[in-house]
């Protein structure tokens, strides 16, 4: 028997005024519509209602696919469910082969279950597309993808097909929207923008800068080389905040190691609430990126922003929709570690105006960004009640 999502040790979601939110939770309660969600799983991967009861208590963000879950009454393929609730071959196969491939393999074989399915990357997403294609099998799968013109992905888009059968496809970028309809062929109509979202409640303006830190943080495509060769020699710290654990974040040490980050460099794994002291404490925050296709950063600058701190930022091939130069922050070209200095020593030298952009940074946030606003948009995605995003390419 398949155990249902127990939500009632969550804390309620925040809402618009006229609880547009709590209606739709109502509405999908009552439907009868059965939602099923795959998100990226790990071994030690703490539960929904554990990331619910943390994020209650102030310990860690909102969980956007915990918030949309509940906002749906859906079930969430992680790992807990897989030792808990999936079927026989979906363990084995996770535990054998991977976690993706367990997914996979309970969706295909519950979707008869489900009205909607919805796979949050493209790990699990275009595998499953694959065997409903394969199978000539008719399922109402979205994709929620973060960077669909990769390696693979794009094979499996582009020349096998496999959007055929994904109802529709979600981006945080404008730039991978374009990839996809005029490079792998994806009609337009199935394609969503939902900008990257952030939990402005958590990362929040508060007091403390110090006078001579900036941060940086994350380790997906950035280019530390070059934000180690603008910053050293200069009269300041910079500190580098990585996710512990995560396969970017080894790579990114070896390379660091190899490296040899000027002396007025540190290092080191933060949480959540030490990763919010860490952005507080900073004058502005630094993000220097490779020059890919993917919005590479976003995170880390919604964050930034959320929190009131300027963005020095890479402008990148990926990275178009946030970052307004000169309101929010500075665009800097891709290693270019003389303009990334004199981008930091502006700041440094004009703290006014490094205030100024954090506050707009702020008030983008909650007009763009903000976690409530795109978990009802998603949620009407996954329903099919979302219009399609009008795409200038």
């Amino acid at each position: 028997m398949l155990k249902k999502m127990s939500w009632r040790s969550a804390a309620p979601i925040e809402l618009s005024a006229d609880e547009k939110g709590a209606s739709e939770a109502a509405r999908a309660r009552s439907s009868g519509h059965r939602t099923l969600i795959l998100v990226s799983s790990y071994r030690g991967q703490p539960s929904c209602s554990e990331l619910a009861r943390l994020a209650a208590a102030g310990q860690r963000p909102r969980k956007d696919y915990v918030e949309v879950a509940r906002l749906l009454n859906a079930d969430v393929v992680d790992s807990t469910y897989i030792e808990d609730n999936a079927l026989p071959v979906a363990r084995a196969l996770a535990g054998t082969v991977g976690y993706p491939a367990g997914q996979v393999a309970e969706a295909a074989l519950r979707a008869t279950r489900y009205d909607h399915i919805c796979a949050w990357s493209e790990r699990t997403g275009l595998p499953l597309a694959l065997l409903f294609k394969i199978a000539r099998r008719d399922a109402d799968l979205v994709l929620v993808s973060s960077w669909l013109s990769g390696g693979a992905k794009s094979f499996m888009v582009g020349s096998l097909g496999v959007h055929t059968h994904c109802r529709a496809i979600v981006s945080y970028s404008t730039s991978q929207m374009d990839i996809a309809a005029t490079r792998l062929g994806v009609p337009r109509n199935k394609l969503h923008l939902a900008l990257q979202p952030v939990d402005e409640q958590f990362w929040r303006p508060s007091q403390g800068a110090s006078t001579n830190l900036i941060c940086s943080v994350g380790s997906s495509g950035r280019d530390y080389a070059t934000l180690f060769a603008a910053i050293d020699h200069l009269d300041l710290e910079l500190h580098v905040g990585v996710g512990a654990g995560d396969i970017p974040a080894r790579g990114l040490e070896r390379r660091l190691d190899r490296g040899a980050p000027p002396p007025n460099v540190t290092m080191r794994h933060f949480g959540p609430t030490e990763l919010r002291n860490l952005y507080a404490s900073a004058r502005f925050v630094v993000l220097a990126l490779e020059d890919v296709e993917y919005d590479a950063g976003v995170t880390a600058l919604t964050e930034a922003m959320a929190m009131g701190k300027a963005v020095i930022l890479t402008r990148t091939r990926g990275q178009l929709d946030v970052l307004r130069d000169g309101v929010q922050g500075l665009y800097v070209p891709p290693r270019d570690p003389r303009a990334l200095r004199a981008a930091i020593e502006h700041l440094l030298a004009h703290p006014e105006e490094a205030q100024r952009m954090g506050r707009a940074g702020r008030a983008l946030v909650e007009e763009q960004h903000a976690l409530t606003s795109y978990v009802s948009r998603l949620a009407a995605i996954i329903r099919g009640t979302a219009a399609t995003t009008a795409l200038t390419l």
